[in-house]
C-alpha cells in the first residue's frame, strides 16, 4: 500500500484526492491529513481515514492521531505527499516535503510562481519527484511521454476564461463575488475560481510548466476553450498540433498523480465527442491581471512572488467586499511598480510576500 499524506485535505482538490483514495482502498493508506478553517469536516475525514498524523489548529482530539504542525508533518515518511494548500501558504510544507526526498504531487501552483528555480533545484538535490495535478500540467505531461522534447515548437495551455468569459466589461466595475465565483465547468474553491475570472491562475500555469517542463517561458502559450474538454496541446516543429481530452473532472488528474502515470479502470464518465470545440483569444481588456504577472514572471527576482501574493491578497479583499473586482488588478500591478527588483532567494521571497501580507491584508 502507498502511504499518503494530503496538505489542504478539506479544499477542493484535498476531498477529491481523497474521493479517489476510496475507490481503491487497496492501493493507498492515508497516514496524514492537514486541514484549515473547515475544522468539522476535518474531524470527519480523520475519522474516516484515521491518519497518524494531523495538522490543524482547531480543537480535535483523536486518540490514535497525533496533532503536528503543518511543517512537521510534511516531514513525516510517505510514499507520495498531495501539495493541496490554497495559495502562498503551500510554499513552506512543499519544500520541506521536498528537502525531505519525498514524492509530491502538486496542486499548489504558488510553490512554483513563488520559487520555482528553488524548488526545482531543491528537488533535483535531494531526488525528489514532482507530478502535477493540474489539470493542464497533467495533460502536458502525458503528451509530452510521447513527444520528444526536441521535436516541439510550444506548449499551449487551455483555460475556460471563468465565470466573466461572457460578460460585457463594463459591468465588471460593479460585479459581485457571487457572479464571479459562479465558475461556468469547474467546481472549486473560492480563490481558484476567482483566479479563473481574472485569468490569474493561467498566468500562474505557464510559469509553472516553464518550471515543471524546464522549458522557455516564450514557447508556452494560453487559449481560450469554453468546453473545457482539451486540457493541452503540444505543437511539434512539422506544424502538427497534439491534443489530450479528458471531460473536466479533477479526479482523473488526481488519478493520474497518484499512480504515478499509470492508467488505472474508474467509474468517472467518459468524454462524449460530439458536440462543438471553440478556441478563443485571451484579451488584455477583460483580462488584466493575467498579462500583469506574465510581466512580472519576464522580469524574474521576486517579482513572480509579489505578483502572486499581492493578486492572492487583494483577491481575498474583493471577496469581503472591501475593494471593487477591477482593483484587483489595478492595485497588483501598482504594487510590483513601487517594488524594488532583488534576486529570488527563499529569503527575499518570504520577506516580500510577508511585507504585502502586513501592509494590506
Amino acid at each position: 500500500m502507498k502511504k499518503i499524506i494530503v496538505l489542504g485535505s478539506t479544499g477542493s482538490i484535498g476531498r477529491q484526492t481523497l474521493e479517489v483514495i476510496r475507490k481503491f482502498p487497496r492501493e493507498f493508506e492515508v497516514t496524514g491529513l492537514s486541514g484549515g478553517k473547515n475544522w468539522k469536516f476535518l474531524a470527519k475525514q480523520i475519522r474516516e481515514f484515521r491518519p497518524r498524523f494531523i495538522a490543524t489548529q482547531a480543537p480535535l482530539k483523536f486518540p490514535k492521531s497525533k496533532i503536528l504542525p503543518l511543517e512537521k508533518i510534511s516531514e513525516k515518511k510517505c510514499d507520495l505527499m498531495v501539495s493541496a494548500i490554497s495559495g502562498v501558504a503551500g510554499l513552506r510544507p512543499t519544500l520541506k516535503a521536498i528537502q525531505r526526498g519525498r514524492k509530491i504531487a502538486l496542486a499548489n501552483k504558488e510553490s512554483l510562481v513563488l520559487a520555482g528555480r528553488v524548488v526545482m533545484q531543491e528537488a533535483k538535490k535531494y531526488h525528489s519527484k514532482i507530478l502535477p495535478i493540474d489539470s493542464e500540467h497533467s495533460a502536458v505531461w502525458q503528451l509530452l511521454e510521447k513527444i520528444p522534447r526536441s521535436k516541439v515548437r510550444k506548449i499551449i495551455l487551455t483555460a475556460s476564461g471563468g465565470a466573466l468569459r461572457d460578460t460585457p466589461i463594463s459591468e465588471f466595475k460593479n460585479i459581485s463575488p457571487e457572479k464571479v465565483l459562479a465558475h461556468p465547468t469547474w467546481k472549486m474553491g473560492k480563490k481558484i475560481t476567482l483566479d479563473c475570472a481574472t485569468m490569474a491562475n493561467k498566468a500562474f500555469e505557464i510559469i509553472e510548466a516553464a518550471y515543471l517542463f524546464d522549458f522557455p517561458f516564450e514557447k508556452i502559450e494560453a487559449v481560450i476553450h469554453p468546453q473545457s474538454l482539451v486540457h493541452a496541446m503540444v505543437e511539434t516543429v512539422d506544424g502538427n498540433i497534439f491534443a489530450q481530452l479528458a471531460m473536466p473532472d479533477m479526479r482523473l488528474p488526481i488519478q493520474h498523480a497518484l499512480f504515478d502515470g499509470e492508467r488505472k479502470k474508474n467509474l468517472i464518465k467518459p468524454l462524449n465527442l460530439t458536440g462543438n470545440l471553440e478556441f478563443r483569444k485571451i484579451e488584455k481588456m477583460r483580462y488584466p491581471l493575467f498579462f500583469t504577472i506574465l510581466e512580472a514572471a519576464e522580469k524574474g527576482g521576486i517579482f513572480p512572488a509579489v505578483a502572486a501574493a499581492a493578486s492572492e491578497v487583494f483577491g481575498k479583499k474583493f471577496l469581503a467586499g472591501d475593494i471593487k473586482f477591477s482593483e484587483i488588478a489595478h492595485l497588483t500591478k501598482k504594487v510590483l511598480r513601487e517594488t524594488p527588483p532583488q534576486p529570488a532567494n527563499l529569503k527575499n521571497i518570504f520577506t516580500a510576500v510577508e511585507k504585502i501580507k502586513n501592509q494590506f491584508a
